[in-house]
């Protein structure tokens, strides 16, 4: 999956998922993360 292209909802939701693997729910959090970081950036 590209989580690039995903939604901020889809993020959550594999992100919150318990039956998702690890590695995916860390790649999830993490885009979301980076995501927050780059509007709170391009506010300033």
């Amino acid at each position: 999956m590209d989580y690039s292209k995903a939604t901020n909802q889809q993020l959550y939701e594999i992100a919150l998922d318990q039956g998702a693997r690890m590695t995916e729910r860390y790649t999830a959090a993490k885009e979301l993360q980076e995501r927050k970081l780059a509007n709170a950036i391009c506010r300033y």
